[in-house]
């Protein structure tokens, strides 16, 4: 939680952003876009290829021109690849918070910030009603976003590491993106939530499981 202790966020969602995605952009960066996107429910339009991560920044202060807020406004994570930008808003659970007005806040701050030269995707990242993609107006664009909640990415870092044991060949890279990868499912679980082997596996009587894991486990596998 590097990135949230720095920028002195103590919010729920802030220190998990944090200790998920400062990990998830240290893999590979075709890896890293693979994951992210997978983690999408409707992401059948989402660009494969990425290139080259070029920067990140957490919690970015953009130009409120156009919008109601106050100073400045602030996604979560804005992430520029050679091919595309990446706006990602966070929210802690699984289930509400995210909300359309401050989707299009954001669209309109990063106009502001970075034109319209290059395409970008906004990715709402847990705290949605439905896992289905939304088509928004901002003035007279309209935006897609794409949604993924927090167990979503989860399991798609589970997938990729079981393939990687799958074609593994033993040298230093592998070993040091499965230390990563391990590090990223801990960031996960301390956050609370956690992987359907794991729940599988462990004792129900043990009360650690976050509510909207569990609730998202049951739509998902229909208990």
């Amino acid at each position: 939680m590097l990135h949230s202790t720095y920028h002195h966020k103590e919010t729920y969602e802030d220190p998990k952003t944090s200790a998920v995605f400062e990990n998830l952009i240290l893999l590979p960066d075709n890896v890293f876009w693979h994951l992210l996107r997978q983690s999408c429910f409707s992401n059948t339009d989402m660009p494969i290829n990425s290139g080259r991560l070029l920067s990140y920044n957490f919690w970015p202060h953009w130009d409120k021109t156009d919008t109601d807020n106050t100073n400045y406004v602030e996604p979560d994570l804005f992430i520029r690849f050679e091919n595309f930008d990446v706006i990602i808003e966070a929210k802690y659970g699984d289930t509400g918070g995210q909300y359309e007005h401050q989707w299009q806040q954001e669209i309109t701050a990063y106009h502001n910030e970075h034109g319209n030269k290059k395409p970008f995707i906004f990715i709402a990242v847990g705290g949605n009603m439905s896992v289905m993609a939304e088509t928004i107006s901002v003035k007279k664009e309209k935006v897609k976003v794409y949604k993924c909640n927090w167990l979503s990415l989860l399991m798609s870092v589970n997938k990729y590491e079981k393939e990687l044991e799958l074609i593994s060949v033993p040298d230093m890279n592998y070993a040091a993106t499965m230390r990563l990868l391990d590090n990223i499912i801990l960031a996960f679980n301390i956050n609370g939530v956690y992987n359907i082997d794991w729940f599988n596996t462990m004792a129900l009587s043990r009360p650690i499981i976050n509510t909207s894991s569990i609730d998202n486990l049951q739509k998902l596998y229909k208990w």
